[in-house]
């Protein structure tokens, strides 16, 4: 829980950096001049695409996903959560 959310911080403040060095253009606010709109809307849209694949893999290692109640450092297994379980959908008509 504290890992994905870490690092989607890093993945938009690294994608803001990147969008706002070579799309510089447009300011975002006065208050922090370095600050733009492409660095934002780049950050934004690089982040959320992100986000998918990292909890995709995130997901696959038990370690991060079974429940412990020490902190043991051992090879922890459980059955995972439904919510760590792949879910496949369709839609109806396709």
């Amino acid at each position: 829980m504290f890992l994905i959310p870490a690092s989607l911080i890093v993945i938009n403040d690294i994608a803001a950096y990147v969008f706002g060095f070579f799309f510089w253009k447009t300011l975002f606010i006065k208050l922090s001049p370095k600050k733009t709109w492409e660095g934002f809307i780049g950050a934004s849209f690089a982040t959320i695409v992100s986000a998918f694949p990292l909890a995709n893999i995130m997901g696959r290692f038990q370690w991060l996903t079974c429940p412990r109640e020490d902190l043991s450092t051992g090879w922890h297994h459980c059955d995972p959560d439904p919510m760590f379980k792949p879910q496949h959908y369709s839609f109806p008509g396709w």
